[in-house]
């Protein structure tokens, strides 16, 4: 059941049952209101949210009846030059519940919308940020890099004067508009959430608005887009030697640029079969799919939309795989501390992809994502700020070790490494397929190698006589018969 009249998504089990995390904090009824000060502004140096108070960390509902009439005004009176230097811009609301004794009783919401373009200090002149599911006190270096972020962050509020509703993808809009459970219009919602500006008593989408709602914000921001290429060999390579297997460009709304990119990237990565310890035969991909997305996710939402000129580019190489994203890390993050602090350059759009379910909080993502590259035995992501002007992820496949392993434990067959040096390359390819997936038809055979079914089967009938292969099946012209290493 819906408890807020400022958000129509917020129930009191969300409330009690929901991690903290860099958007949502719950403080007892006796916290001290300085504190409670700075917690608000933490949120509105960062990317805003919620604050529920009179509801315990486990969260249990205490309430304000323990506290008084008096103190429970003073919560109500918190924006106020007593306790900041700026005002942060925050909805109060109080709502009436049941506490834990059951009886009447009342929490208070801290709505806080996050500060694009200023610090808010307390006043004592100091900063605080919030940075996953703590709200941190900044020195003075640190400050210095949170205002240069605020003036960055403009960049999102900035009005297209081009764009209009016409070029509002509406699917996208009704994705959202049910992920918020509302039924404003188009135009009303886009104007609650400030994607839409009034300048000179007109109307104009915001950068923000442009990169997640039109149909292709390309056209107003041509950078805004990800590029996907795969290429044949570990190096790009050009001129008469170009290399370049698949090049696919997405410019949609930044959800489904996510989307559509995972796709197509799912039919470039291969999968890797081999012979397990219990005898049954294994395939893995050769990237943990989690590592790869979480990667894109990223560059998507925090890449820097007001360099102009660079796109997100994902390079698929034999041995690894490259996210390029423009823009340096953002705020307080560094390449040392990125895989436990949160911060986003883009707070609007990362929002929004949070509300939609691609944007994981509570510094999960770039954590697992060194879990799962170890749980695969493979090699550590790389991050980089190539030139202090994109970052660069790079994860390793291991392609070598994995065809070295493939290559030892066939030619262990004494037939087949025997007969090895007499075979070409295709007929090399046809046996080293057959023997990691342990059995093929000449369908899947013709699939894999590109060549059409009479050369294969050309091919499998010289490996016949060569006593390296052999089929099963109910007879020779059976189109089930399987091949397996003899």
């Amino acid at each position: 059941m819906n408890i807020s009249k400022y958000n129509t998504n917020l129930t009191l089990d969300y409330l009690v049952g929901s991690y903290e995390g860099s958007y949502f904090d719950r403080k007892n009824a006796k916290i001290d209101l300085k504190n409670l000060a700075n917690i608000i502004a933490s949120f509105a140096n960062a990317n805003g949210g919620l604050v529920a108070v009179g509801i315990d960390d486990d969260g249990v509902i205490s309430g304000f009846e323990a506290i008084g009439e008096d103190k429970f005004n003073n919560f109500l009176k918190i924006l106020s030059t007593s306790y900041f230097k700026v005002v942060p811009k925050c909805l109060i609301e109080v709502i009436s519940v049941n506490n834990i004794n059951n009886k009447e009783d009342k929490i208070i919401l801290y709505h806080v919308d996050p500060s694009v373009n200023k610090v808010i200090r307390n006043s004592k002149d100091e900063v605080y940020l919030r940075q996953g599911d703590s709200s941190n006190k900044l020195d003075s270096n640190q400050i210095k890099i949170l205002e240069y972020e605020r003036n960055e962050t403009v960049f999102e509020d900035e009005i297209v004067v081009k764009a209009s509703l016409d070029d509002i993808d509406e699917d996208m809009v009704e994705l959202y508009r049910k992920v918020l459970n509302t039924n404003m219009n188009t135009r009303e919602l886009l104007k609650a959430r400030k994607f839409i500006l009034i300048k000179d008593g007109k109307e104009f989408l915001t950068n923000a608005g442009v990169l997640l709602f039109t149909k292709d914000p390309s056209l107003f921001l041509p950078s805004a887009r990800v590029r996907v290429i795969r290429i044949d060999g570990t190096e790009l390579k050009t001129g008469v030697n170009m290399n370049i297997v698949k090049d696919q460009t997405f410019a949609l709304p930044l959800y489904k640029v996510i989307i559509k990119a995972q796709e197509f990237i799912k039919t470039q990565l291969r999968d890797f079969t081999h012979l397990g310890d219990d005898g049954k035969f294994v395939t893995v991909s050769e990237y943990p799919e989690f590592a790869w997305t979480e990667g894109l996710v990223n560059a998507v939402t925090h890449r820097d939309y007001s360099i102009s000129g660079e796109y997100i580019k994902v390079f698929l190489y034999d041995d690894r795989l490259e996210i390029v994203s423009p823009g340096k890390l953002p705020g307080l993050i560094t390449l040392d501390s990125m895989i436990s602090e949160r911060f986003a350059r883009n707070p609007q759009i990362s929002r929004v992809l949070t509300e939609l379910g691609l944007v994981r909080e509570l510094n999960e993502g770039v954590k697992r994502i060194y879990e799962e590259m170890k749980d695969f035995f493979l090699d550590d992501p790389e991050y980089s700020e190539p030139n202090g002007r994109s970052v660069k992820l790079i994860l390793k496949n291991n392609i070598v070790m994995r065809d070295k392993r493939k290559a030892e434990n066939l030619l262990k067959n004494t037939i087949v490494n025997d007969k090895w040096n007499e075979l070409n390359e295709l007929e090399k390819q046809i046996v080293s397929a057959i023997h990691d997936r342990g059995k093929m038809t000449t369908s899947e055979l013709s699939e894999l190698t590109s060549r059409d079914r009479k050369t294969v089967q050309r091919k499998l009938k010289k490996l016949q006589d060569l006593g390296i292969i052999k089929w099963i099946g109910t007879s020779i012209k059976d189109p089930q018969k399987v091949y397996m290493i003899k």
